[in-house]
């Protein structure tokens, strides 16, 4: 913690947290967030979190980037992201978190293994792990697009062509 206090002591206006919060228990992990939050606020210092942990996510970011294998499938402020996902792959990432209100048994899980970075798919990095996924998602790479108000989607079915899929 000394060494923290240190680069902290110059008062920087980026803090770079690489799952910060990661085998840690609860009361740790609220400690560390509650610090996080003052430094944020007491030196105006930009927090960028990176974390697989969503709980984490949703106390402490402003603003969310998904990322699958190095390429960011869904970009909106964290409000949007948990009412409104639409990237496949954020879909499964929130429906692998335990809620107590749903009464679920099993969480979900999202089929499929993660290519490597040695054999990239061509089309879109998703598609081979996504139920929605067709011959253009296959053959090439979506555009990361704006869906409306800022939320952006590397995804060929939004709007529209996902509902009709649907």
């Amino acid at each position: 913690m000394k060494l923290s206090a240190i680069a902290l002591s110059c008062q920087p206006k980026i803090l770079i947290c690489d799952e910060p919060t990661t085998a840690l228990d609860v009361t740790i992990e609220a400690q560390i967030m509650r610090l996080m939050k003052q430094l944020r606020d007491t030196f105006g210092t930009s927090i960028l979190m990176i974390t697989h942990n969503l709980g984490v996510v949703a106390k402490v970011c402003d603003t969310v980037n998904v990322m699958y294998m190095g390429q960011i499938v869904e970009s909106c402020d964290v409000f949007s992201l948990f009412e409104r996902p639409l990237h496949p792959y954020t879909l499964g990432l929130l429906g692998s978190v335990p809620r107590v209100e749903t009464g679920r048994e099993r969480l979900k899980n999202i089929p499929g293994t993660v290519p490597t970075l040695y054999d990239v798919p061509k089309g879109c990095r998703f598609a081979e792990r996504c139920s929605r996924a067709t011959a253009r998602c296959k053959a090439s790479m979506p555009p990361l697009v704006d869906a409306g108000e800022g939320h952006l989607v590397r995804c060929f079915l939004t709007g529209k062509e996902a509902a009709d899929h649907e």
